[in-house]
C-alpha cells in the first residue's frame, strides 16, 4: 500500500539545509561566512548534477522537486559568488577580488593601474552625514562601471579610495581615461544636497608583464599622495614605467 503524501521521507533535506545555510550567509556581512557559504553551496550543486539522473527515477514529483532545489542552487551560487567578489555598497569588485584580477592580467601583458581617492571625503560626512557619503561612493561608482570597461576593470579598494586597471602600455590612453574620469567626478550630484561638489585625486602607473602587484600599488600610492599634497583635483603621473625585478 502506498504510504500517505506527508509521510514519505524528504528526499532533499540535505539540500534544504545547505540552501538554509546559504540564504543566511547571503544577508551576513561577513566575507568569510559568505566564502564558506559559497564553497559549500558549490560542492552541494555539483553532487546534485551527478546524482540527479540517479535520483530522478523515484518519481514525478522527484523529479520537480529536483528541478526547483537546483534552480535555487544555481541562483544561490550565482548570487554568493558575485557577492564574494563585489563590494557590498558599491557593487564595484572589492579589493581582494581587484588584487587578484589585477595579478592575473599583470602575468599576460602590461597595463595601466589608476588610483583614485576622493578628496576631503571625511568632511562630506562630517558635514552632510554618512548616508550622503554612501551615495557619493555610489555615484561615484556608477560612473566608473561606465567608464571602465571590460578588458578594463575596477573597483573598490576600500574607504573612498578606488582603482582601475587599463589593459594598455600606453600612458596617454591611462591619461585620457583618468581625465574623463576627473571630470565627470566635478559634474556629480546628489539629489538631497545639490550644493555639494566633490572632486578627487588620481595617480597613473604603468606596469610591464610579471611586474609584482606590491611593487606596482606602493609606487601608485606614493603618487596619489604626491597629487594630494600638490592641491587634490588632480592627477600625478608616473612617466617611467616600472621594470620587472
Amino acid at each position: 500500500m502506498e504510504q500517505p503524501a506527508q509521510l514519505l521521507p524528504d528526499l532533499f533535506e540535505r539540500e534544504k539545509a545547505v540552501l538554509d545555510r546559504a540564504l543566511r550567509a547571503h544577508a551576513d556581512p561577513s566575507s568569510a561566512v559568505v566564502h564558506f557559504a559559497l564553497a559549500e553551496l558549490i560542492t552541494e550543486y555539483e553532487r546534485v548534477i551527478r546524482d540527479m539522473r540517479r535520483v530522478i527515477s523515484h518519481s514525478d514529483r522527484t523529479e520537480l522537486e529536483l528541478n526547483i532545489a537546483n534552480q535555487r542552487l544555481r541562483e544561490l551560487t550565482e548570487a554568493l559568488t558575485f557577492q564574494n567578489r563585489h563590494d557590498g555598497l558599491t557593487r564595484l569588485l572589492n579589493r581582494n577580488t581587484f588584487i587578484f584580477e589585477t595579478e592575473r592580467q599583470l602575468t599576460q601583458a602590461p597595463i595601466a593601474l589608476i588610483l583614485l581617492d576622493i578628496d576631503h571625503f571625511k568632511q562630506v560626512n562630517d558635514r552632510y552625514g554618512h548616508p550622503t557619503g554612501d551615495k557619493v561612493l555610489m555615484g561615484l561608482a556608477a560612473l566608473l562601471h561606465n567608464l571602465v570597461k571590460a578588458p578594463n576593470f575596477s573597483g573598490r579598494m576600500g574607504g573612498e579610495e578606488f582603482a582601475a586597471v587599463i589593459a594598455t602600455d600606453q600612458i596617454r590612453e591611462a591619461i585620457a581615461i583618468a581625465e574623463l574620469i576627473s571630470s565627470q567626478i566635478r559634474d556629480l550630484r546628489c539629489a538631497n544636497e545639490p550644493g555639494l561638489r566633490i572632486t578627487a585625486s588620481l595617480s597613473i602607473t604603468v606596469a610591464q608583464a610579471n611586474v609584482p602587484f606590491e611593487k606596482l600599488y606602493l609606487c601608485g600610492d606614493d603618487a596619489l599622495y604626491r597629487a594630494k599634497h600638490n592641491g587634490r583635483d588632480r592627477i600625478e603621473i608616473v612617466w617611467n614605467p616600472i621594470e620587472t625585478q
